[in-house]
């Protein structure tokens, strides 16, 4: 069986990274080259961390793409109670991971992937790859898509019984728009059912949005694998953390849907 290919995240970063770092490593190399003086010297070693840190900082992100993010996705699914006949909800799907992934531990239920599928934002990004993956995985009949805004979903209320998302929150510019996405996920949530996402921002502002909304058994944690302190290292020199935030929907309600 060939495996699943949940694409480079965020190459147009990672392209941006490796230039800068080839740029300043190329600058360290002139400057010892050429410079005598010990403030050339000293800029020619600043240039080489910085031409280092850059070059890590893409080696992390690729690293993440292609191992990374299936420990995350795990972590994530390990959160559920599953039995195996759940409708999920996979919010900015992109190219499946987390809806395959969940669609694995399914039996009689779906899962659905949503997005927009921006250019640029994955690599190969796109509906398509959704349903190649989970062909891949042997899950294809357990697999739908649909394109859809996050912030407006195309469902009713109370329909699913899982609702996953992983980096996607900080996509959203506005704490309005912020609320939008956590009030959706609330909505479409059965009574009883359950929500988790990652993110590295905004997750304090998402859990209290959360509570806001009636949520229970709230809880926000540090994603621990090693996937987590290498985001947390390479990401604004390590001073953001990686967070998974889950709650549960109540099982009965007051019309709050």
């Amino acid at each position: 069986m060939e495996k699943a290919n949940y694409g480079i995240d965020s190459p147009r970063i990672i392209t941006g990274l490796i230039l800068l770092g080839g740029a300043a490593l190329s600058t360290a190399a002139l400057s010892f080259s050429l410079g005598t003086s010990q403030t050339s010297k000293t800029f020619a070693k600043v240039s080489l961390l910085v031409g280092g840190y850059f070059l890590a900082g893409a080696s992390g992100m690729v690293w993440y793409s292609k191992v990374g993010k299936r420990r995350i996705r795990d972590e994530i699914l390990d959160r559920i109670t599953w039995r195996g006949d759940e409708m999920v909800l996979d919010v900015g799907c992109g190219r499946g991971l987390l809806a395959v992934g969940a669609a694995r531990r399914l039996t009689t239920g779906k899962a659905i992937g949503v997005d927009l599928w921006l250019r640029g934002a994955l690599s190969g990004n796109g509906p398509e790859q959704v349903m190649e993956n989970a062909r891949r995985e042997g899950v294809a009949d357990r697999v739908q898509t649909a394109k859809a805004d996050v912030r407006q979903l195309p469902f009713e209320n109370g329909i699913f019984d899982v609702v996953v998302s992983n980096f996607v929150l900080h996509e959203l510019p506005t704490p309005a728009e912020r609320e939008k996405i956590v009030r959706e996920m609330v909505r479409v949530l059965k009574p009883g059912g359950q929500v988790v996402l990652v993110d590295f921002i905004f997750t304090g502002q998402c859990l209290e949005t959360f509570r806001e909304y009636g949520m229970v058994a709230l809880q926000r944690s540090r994603v621990g694998a090693l996937a987590g302190w290498i985001l947390t290292a390479i990401l604004n020199f390590g001073f953001v953390r990686t967070y998974l935030v889950s709650g549960q929907k109540p099982a009965s309600t007051d019309g709050n849907n």
